[in-house]
């Protein structure tokens, strides 16, 4: 059984993109490739969620939290072209909007209204502030 909580780092797919930028093994390019807009899977959204993250430390919009420790933030997505940015926040979008659009959205769904409520409210705060960074 895996990790699965509504924190942006509280799943084994955040743990394992930690690891890789830790690693200095990451790379945006390998999680990119959902810009289509078409359903995300669970891995990817949880995926969008922790770069989201990252991207918010880095730009100051949201503060360092305790598994970012010893991550540069704002060293690790300096790199980051437009395109890279506009997919997490796309994939962001995806993750939150409907049970048609996300399978993450789908198992956070199947947990009831407040639980749901709960896992999309920090989730919808860091895309309104993330879209206001350049």
């Amino acid at each position: 059984m895996g990790t699965w909580g509504s924190g942006p780092f509280d799943n084994d797919v955040a743990g394992d993109l930690l690891s890789a930028v830790q690693a200095g093994d990451y790379d945006i390019d390998d999680y990119a490739s959902h810009p289509d807009g078409g359903y995300l899977d669970a891995d990817d959204a949880q995926t969008a969620i922790a770069v989201a993250e990252i991207l918010a430390v880095a730009h100051g919009v949201a503060p360092k939290p305790v598994q970012l420790d010893g991550i540069d933030a704002a060293g690790d997505v300096s790199t980051l072209s437009p395109e890279p940015k506009s997919w997490v926040l796309a994939a962001l979008e995806r993750a939150v909007s409907d049970s048609d659009t996300s399978e993450l959205y789908e198992l956070w769904e199947e947990n009831g209204p407040e639980d749901l409520a709960a896992w999309r409210a920090p989730i919808l705060s860091r895309l309104a502030s993330l879209k206001t960074v350049g």
